[in-house]
């Protein structure tokens, strides 16, 4: 029996640089449609993106992400859109709601849109909708099972191993104990045994689990159940993870958190002061806050360009301002432009090296669940918050979850 995937809310990210089947590089040089400059304003019959997010309802609210595409959009109308069309975005609020995101999926049918990115909980609504269309998802984390095993989905990291690379990190520390917060919902119970893939090449125990309701806020009962542990995963929404990690540290423990990256920016870094100390993210893309890395400046330059502070970027923002790149940078090269033609040049393009975007061969998934489960990478960077900041851990080197060295 297929399993279904835990809901990653936290664990759970050239042309220069282009991609390798069509003779790029991996330098992390900035993608192509951003780099080309040009004065010709776009014109005629608009090329459609839609994010499907939650923006508002019970749970997080994924703000970071809508900016990022649209900046992205941006740079490329800028640049002459593509082959002289502009590319156009609506942004769809699921509001947590299954039948909200059916309802942002058919309106993307209805409409011929060429792709859809964002991140969702309600994949099992939308995807069959969207695989139906034609219209292939690219960039997004997949939290369904739907997203998980249709031809139509292109994820570059995925939400199973990030939150297998929590318990790699707990066992790469030398840890002995570890633990794990995790959102009381169906999903969430599913990902209890994914961190223990993490866990078992290091002979650690399966982890003491704490369930917590999605709509806690007081969570000081939560913390103190999580104590005797010195490493504890944490699959929640940004803010529980937040209050969570508060908690932990006014009740004195100072075990090491371990958490997706998707969601922590700078400024959630800063709202966590003190309590953010010696926290470690997973993550399988570039640091967004690495800016050595010319993709990750290129996402700077051009979303603080668009009005986005800087301290509000995330890697999962990073990762949908990449995928619509790359879209644009593929849709110049069909010659019909629809959702369809995309899909098969992601399908056909071979290894794809396109910084900041995680390196992945669309035809060729790694079978971690299932057979053919859409997971294409299964290694992970590690960064620790230290002074306020994130800096690399093990000095920066890339972790393979199921066989790590």
């Amino acid at each position: 029996m297929r399993r279904k995937l835990p809901i990653t809310m936290g664990l759970a990210g050239a042309l220069a640089l282009a991609l390798v089947a069509c003779g790029g590089n991996s330098t992390g040089d900035a993608p192509k449609s951003v780099v080309t400059a040009t004065a010709s304003q776009p014109t005629g019959e608009p090329i459609k993106v839609m994010v499907i997010t939650a923006l508002s309802g019970p749970s997080e609210a994924f703000t970071d992400i809508p900016p990022a595409v649209k900046a992205a959009v941006a740079a490329i109308n800028k640049a002459g859109g593509v082959k002289g069309r502009p590319f156009e975005v609506t942004i769809c609020d699921d509001q947590f709601d299954p039948n909200k995101a059916a309802d942002c999926a058919n309106q993307a049918a209805s409409g011929k849109y060429l792709f859809v990115t964002g991140t969702s909980a309600n994949g099992d609504r939308y995807m069959p909708i969207l695989e139906k269309a034609k219209i292939p998802v690219v960039g997004a984390t997949p939290n369904s099972a739907s997203e998980l095993k249709s031809l139509y989905s292109y994820p570059f990291i995925s939400g199973v191993i990030e939150v297998a690379g929590g318990g790699t990190a707990c066992g790469k520390l030398g840890k002995k104990t570890p633990g794990a917060a995790i959102v009381d919902i169906a999903a969430g119970r599913n990902s209890a045994s994914l961190i223990n893939m993490g866990l078992k090449p290091y002979n650690l125990p399966a982890p003491k689990n704490v369930f917590i309701p999605p709509t806690a806020t007081d969570f000081t009962t939560y913390a103190a159940n999580l104590s005797g542990t010195d490493c504890i995963e944490a699959v929640l929404g940004g803010a529980a993870f937040e209050r969570l990690t508060q908690a932990l540290r006014q009740s004195g423990n100072n075990a090491t958190v371990a958490y997706g990256s998707g969601q922590v920016g700078q400024q959630r870094i800063d709202r966590l002061g003190a309590a953010a100390t010696g926290l470690v993210l997973v993550a399988q893309n570039p640091a967004v806050t690495d800016t050595t890395v010319p993709a990750v400046k290129k996402f700077h330059d051009e979303a603080i360009a668009n009005g986005t502070a800087e301290n509000e970027l995330t890697d999962e923002a990073l990762i949908m301002w990449g995928a619509t790149h790359l879209v644009a940078d593929l849709a110049a090269k069909l010659t019909t432009i629809d959702g369809e033609n995309l899909a098969q040049a992601l399908n056909t393009a071979g290894d794809i090296d396109y910084p900041p975007l995680t390196k992945v061969n669309f035809a060729k998934p790694v079978q971690v669940i299932s057979p053919d489960n859409r997971i294409f990478s299964t290694d992970v960077q590690f960064s620790e918050i230290r002074d306020g900041k994130r800096v690399p851990l093990f000095n920066g080197q890339a972790v393979n979850v199921l066989n790590p060295s």
